[in-house]
C-alpha cells in the first residue's frame, strides 16, 4: 500500500534545516550530552509504556554506565 506524498511545508524544512545547523554548532562534549539526553528519553518513553512503575530518575541511573 503506498502512502500519499505529503504536501511541501517550507516553514517545517527551514525548522529542521535551523536546528541541524544548531547542533552541528555544538562543541563535542555538548553535542555528546544532547546525544545521551536523548537515548535516555527515548528508552524511558518506550518503558513507561510498558511498565508505568518505570520513572525517568530509574532510567537516568542506568544510563550512567552509557
Amino acid at each position: 500500500m503506498m502512502s500519499k506524498p505529503t504536501p511541501p511545508r517550507p516553514d517545517l524544512d527551514e525548522l529542521i534545516r535551523r536546528s541541524i545547523e544548531v547542533f552541528d554548532a555544538l562543541p563535542p562534549e555538548e553535542k555528546r550530552k544532547h546525544r545521551h539526553a536523548q537515548r535516555v528519553s527515548w528508552v524511558y518513553g518506550n518503558l513507561a509504556l510498558s511498565n508505568p512503575n518505570i520513572t525517568r530518575e530509574m532510567v537516568e541511573e542506568a544510563a550512567k554506565d552509557w
